[in-house]
């Protein structure tokens, strides 16, 4: 991989991350059309470090309420219950842990599988489509009022779900969880910015996954290399984040889903006549 590439596969990565339009699919497409193979898991693991960071300083107030009321129990873990009743942070914090847990699940127990849908450009074209049809419908959805502040925590499994779902490839994260937030109730601001914080400990446990990986690899690819698309992922995400946050409250997230499915079924079409 060259320093070129790894700048455009952050690029990509940091656009689509955010952007309803399923970063794995993406990544999996480029990366064929760079002819990128084995170093791919690694490398993406590295510029999801960089959307990580975009995620921490966008949302920097929210993460430092979260940190302070993982202190608070910390400190005083027999008042617990009563601190998730009466403090704000700490039940966003529970709803972030509940909302993580289908996702970590169905990473244990299909592991395996994910992984090797990663290798069909076509499986991807194909859920690119869905990914775009879920976007489509449940934008209709523009009469939800609840806030953030109002989640429950049977909400936040679901969106969790989502999630979970969303580890396939050509499935967007952003666009599953903001869907089932809409569908939940949330308002449109509040279903994403859910999203948003929900891709904090996403991207914390691939990295724990994969620290092994990461060190093993990167002298196969080069630190060089792998620090140029963590930077172009980190800027083009904080961008990305933005941009869809006011896309959002616009009501403009149909945009998406046109574009899921120009590309989804443009795939499909390479495909059959290659």
């Amino acid at each position: 991989m060259t320093t070129i590439q790894a700048i455009i596969l952050g690029i990509i990565q940091g656009l689509t991350e955010f952007l309803p339009v399923s970063s794995s699919g993406h990544l999996v497409l480029f990366s064929r059309l760079f002819k990128v193979q084995e170093p791919s898991l690694i490398f993406e693991v590295m510029v999801h470090v960089g959307t990580l960071l975009a995620v921490l300083v966008v949302f920097r107030s929210e993460v430092l309420l979260l940190f302070r009321s993982f202190l608070a129990l910390l400190q005083n873990p027999k008042d617990a219950k009563q601190q998730m009743e009466q403090d704000p942070g700490s039940r966003l914090l529970l709803a972030l842990v509940l909302g993580t847990i289908p996702a970590v699940l169905a990473a244990l127990l299909f592991k395996d599988q994910i992984e090797g849908l990663f290798s069909s450009s076509l499986f991807v074209g194909f859920m690119l489509l869905a990914t775009g049809t879920i976007l489509y419908l449940t934008e209709r959805l523009s009469g939800a009022k609840q806030r953030l502040e109002t989640m429950t925590l049977k909400d936040a499994v679901l969106i969790g779900l989502g999630q979970a779902v969303a580890m396939v490839p050509g499935i967007s994260r952003s666009g599953t969880t903001i869907a089932a937030g809409l569908v939940r109730g949330l308002d449109r601001e509040s279903a994403a910015r859910f999203s948003f914080l929900l891709a904090i400990p996403a991207i914390l446990g691939a990295l724990v996954l994969s620290i092994g990986d990461l060190f093993s690899g990167a002298a196969q690819i080069g630190w060089g290399v792998m620090g140029a698309g963590f930077v172009a992922a980190a800027l083009t995400g904080y961008v990305a984040i933005h941009f869809l946050l006011d896309l959002v409250k616009r009501g403009k997230l149909v945009w998406f889903s046109y574009y899921t499915w120009a590309i989804g079924a443009l795939v499909i079409l390479l495909h059959v006549v290659s």
